[in-house]
């Protein structure tokens, strides 16, 4: 994706060409200054539509407790009376069925995957950052991270680093590797979660929402293939 000009980011926003001037100085727009005018990135455009359309985002606590259910049989999770898990259960149930029936266009996968980041996106706070090249391979490898993020075993290439770091550990590592955020080259992705909050490594759930976050027609079909699957499972266990 690249660049448009303001008043083109104003009749995609239906805004007027001032509130986009001031999405820009409150940085809720990507931009940057060319000669005499500003260029919005596209990309940054795409959130700001996306969330302005998209429903109400699940609290952190509801999205770890979907993750949690879609990773177990759905009558073994907790004791079957705990309130929680039963309207986890249904919320499941609800987004599931978004995905029972294969995307089969663009626009649906788009639609989908969509739905993942607005969903989920409370379960961390996602930060894009910047390390040298050469400090990738230890960063990978630094025992601080609760869970790394594997795209290469969901079939999508990446020499970035990924993952899910407590917050109590975000200090250290960002100063240890002179991280620096970055918004358009970012090489380095950290979800942020409470001390002591599961990331649950291996789930698909989990994993759909973060290769949806990457915006990428390669990773939202991947996110949506992940949770059609989950569908499929959750309906042939229903039977």
């Amino acid at each position: 994706m690249g660049s448009i000009s303001v008043a083109q980011a104003a009749q995609r926003l239906g805004v007027s060409v001032p509130r986009i001037h001031q999405r820009i100085a409150d940085g809720s727009l990507v931009a940057e200054r060319i000669g005499a005018q500003w260029v919005v990135d596209e990309r940054s455009l795409l959130h700001v539509q996306e969330r302005s359309k998209a429903g109400r985002p699940y609290s952190a606590r509801s999205a770890w407790a979907l993750i949690e259910v879609s990773e177990h049989d759905r009558d073994a999770v907790r004791p079957s009376g705990s309130a929680a898990v039963s309207r986890a259960r249904k919320q499941l149930g609800r987004l599931l069925e978004m995905a029972v029936a294969r995307p089969d266009g663009e626009e649906s996968v788009k639609e989908l995957a969509a739905s993942l980041r607005s969903m989920f996106r409370n379960r961390a706070e996602r930060r894009q950052l910047r390390a040298a090249p050469a400090d990738l391979a230890d960063l990978q490898a630094d025992p601080r991270w609760s869970s790394l993020v594997d795209l290469g075993a969901s079939g999508i290439a990446s020499a970035d680093v990924e993952g899910y770091l407590e917050e109590s550990q975000v200090a250290g590592v960002v100063k240890d590797y002179l991280l620096v955020e970055s918004d358009r080259d970012a090489n380095v992705v950290l979800h942020v979660i409470p001390d002591a909050q599961n990331p649950f490594p291996n789930s698909r759930l989990r994993l759909a929402a973060d290769l949806a976050e990457h915006r990428g027609p390669r990773e939202e079909a991947r996110a949506v293939e992940l949770v059609h699957d989950l569908a499929m499972e959750w309906k042939d266990a229903a039977r």
